[in-house]
């Protein structure tokens, strides 16, 4: 009986966690842009679609007249080393083969248009490293068409184009311009909206914002938002083993956080705020706690004036 009740409890686990890669069309005038992320609550996800103006008015000041395709896959499980591709064609010969699979997705744009491709796989999506390629790509058409002789391997394109050259080129005025834009990010977190901050998008950094307008926290990525309902404080987590704590009167002294775990693609942080010590739980959550194996390097104490400590 207690291997069924395990068993059903370990189904519900999965059920509630595990991920199934989604693939999301963003789409405007002169971009498609297929987003492939591991939750369709992805913050990656979030960010695109707010850049998606941005990035279309880019491509548009260079050349109103091309179509770009791009494809973004979110490295959700920090699996792999970035990757990213520049090429020219026919945007059907640049989808992984067999795709969309036994996806809906709508595949106008894909199978009709030809130009820029870029794909770039990362853990967190960068409009500064987007936007050059974009500019490159734009600006040399015919020499991307030239140097970009195309390799077809595993469900990818690779050419011998040196990405590298383009990206440690400095900025240009027009890189600079757009990345100085300030968008609001759409669809954040209720528990965000509640407490009336709201999140703004400039410079590859996501801007923390009360109700009067005043910025009191500025982060590079966003991982995932954890919340202690006993005190409405909120922990943000930027990677997969570090944070930063908002407390219940919104201030934040912009401190990075190390957990002394990491958490995987099945794992989660928990918080629990615990009155007689004036301290928080933080915990790893994954299959190896639910099973009923905990170690010392699952847990730790929070507080604001000690830190992260282990008593």
């Amino acid at each position: 009986m207690k291997k069924t009740a395990l068993f059903l409890l370990l189904l519900t686990f999965l059920k509630a966690t595990a991920h199934e890669d989604s693939h999301i069309a963003v789409e405007r005038s002169n971009v498609h842009i297929r987003v492939q992320v591991g939750y369709e609550w992805s913050w990656e996800l979030r960010i695109i679609e707010s850049y998606a103006e941005i990035i279309n008015d880019f491509i548009r000041e260079i050349d109103s007249t091309e179509k770009v395709f791009i494809q973004f896959e979110e490295d959700y499980c920090y699996f792999y080393d970035n990757l990213f591709f520049l090429a020219y064609g026919d945007f059907k010969d640049f989808v992984p083969s067999g795709f969309p699979w036994l996806w809906q997705y709508d595949m106008e744009f894909i199978n009709t248009h030809r130009g820029i491709n870029v794909k770039i796989s990362e853990r967190h999506f960068s409009l500064k490293t987007l936007l050059q390629l974009l500019e490159f790509g734009l600006l040399n058409k015919n020499h991307v068409i030239e140097k970009g002789k195309i390799f077809k391997g595993k469900n990818e394109y690779k050419h011998e184009y040196v990405i590298d050259f383009i990206l440690q080129n400095d900025l240009s005025a027009l890189v600079k311009k757009y990345l100085s834009k300030k968008v609001e990010i759409q669809n954040i977190p209720e528990v965000l909206v509640r407490r009336n901050i709201k999140l703004f998008l400039q410079n590859d950094s996501i801007l923390f914002v009360d109700n009067e307008g005043f910025e009191f926290l500025r982060l590079s990525t966003i991982d995932a938002i954890r919340v202690d309902r006993t005190t409405s404080s909120i922990f943000i987590l930027n990677t997969n083993r570090s944070f930063y704590f908002i407390n219940q009167n919104l201030k934040s002294n912009q401190k990075q956080y190390e957990l002394p775990f990491e958490l995987c693609c099945l794992d989660a942080l928990w918080v629990k705020y615990l009155p007689e010590k004036s301290k928080f739980r933080l915990e790893k959550d994954g299959m190896l706690r639910l099973s009923g194996i905990d170690t010392v390097e699952d847990w730790v104490y929070f507080d604001e004036i000690n830190g992260i400590t282990k008593r």
